[in-house]
């Protein structure tokens, strides 16, 4: 880190310290977002908190903010900011957040969590309490990323994945490093204080172009067929039902083709007007050591 900022880092427990990165010069500090265990003296002194925890996984059902995890975890470090008088917090939440709001998109309990969460900030924020800036993300790529393309990564390497249908949807998506440079930013931002910004890489991209870098990136030849869009939409609800009654381990659904067949596109002008965000990466150039580290990572776990 460039900036002369003493760092605080808390932890549930020590354990998690083997995720840090290695030479991270911080100070470690136990405690629980969701019982308030020394939430107060992590808080004591400090300028500006960065709120990066959560749950990543709230299943399907509807959320109520009562009993989101995530909500009580805010509420409770949002009064240790307010008691230590922490000038600002750093929301860094997501683009299905916005899906939430707006009633539109793809609909998730884990998105309501999230605006549950950001709603609670930006009240504070309102009453003058304390200085919030919300960044919502959209889908992260880099080493080690989880979700949609990293299984379809993994099920091309193993030949589980038929080629895609012809698609014209595109999506927005973010790089790790770009995603940590925005949040660098908008702790060091003098302004726009209870604004809520989406971050993206600026880019648009064609499912069907990363399924051919996919390819390419494992040195594997794209099939000349094309599976028909009725019947993966069909292996796609199959398996997603068989994943809720228990018989088989799948994160496929219908849910997975709606998300690959829609537009899922972000605006991020704000974001680099007011900061001066300008992203670095993009996902092409970021592939081949993403797929070079998931496969190395999957090998050692056979």
């Amino acid at each position: 880190m460039e900036e002369d900022w003493d760092v605080r880092v808390l932890l549930r427990n020590s354990s998690d310290r083997s995720k840090l990165p290695e030479g991270l010069a911080a100070q470690i500090f136990l405690g629980d977002l969701t019982s308030e265990t020394g939430l107060a003296e992590a808080c004591e002194n400090v300028e500006c908190i960065l709120h990066l925890a959560g749950q990543a996984h709230v299943g399907s059902a509807p959320a109520r903010a009562d009993k989101n995890l995530d909500v009580a975890a805010a509420k409770n470090l949002l009064a240790a900011a307010l008691s230590e008088r922490v000038r600002r917090i750093v929301y860094l939440s997501s683009s299905l957040a916005q899906a939430a709001e707006t009633g539109r998109g793809d609909m998730t309990a884990y998105g309501v969590g999230k605006l549950r969460v950001e709603q609670l900030f930006t009240a504070a924020a309102a009453q003058g309490s304390i200085d919030v800036i919300v960044l919502r993300s959209v889908n992260v790529y880099g080493i080690g990323m989880k979700g949609n393309i990293a299984n379809m990564i993994s099920m091309i390497n193993r030949g589980r994945l038929p080629p895609l249908p012809p698609l014209t949807s595109r999506i927005s998506l973010v790089g790790s490093d770009d995603l940590a440079a925005a949040l660098l930013l908008a702790v060091k931002s003098e302004q726009a204080a209870a604004r809520i910004y989406t971050v993206t890489d600026g880019e648009k991209y064609a499912v069907t172009e990363i399924e051919s870098a996919i390819y390419a990136a494992l040195g594997k030849r794209m099939p000349m067929w094309r599976t028909p869009a009725v019947i993966l939409y069909a292996a796609s609800a199959v398996a997603g039902l068989l994943a809720r009654l228990g018989w088989r381990d799948s994160s496929i659904s219908s849910r997975t083709y709606r998300n690959l067949s829609t537009d899922n596109l972000f605006d991020n002008s704000a974001v680099c007007e007011d900061f001066g965000f300008a992203p670095r990466s993009d996902l092409y150039s970021t592939l081949p050591e993403i797929v070079d580290d998931l496969v190395k990572t999957t090998n050692r776990n056979q």
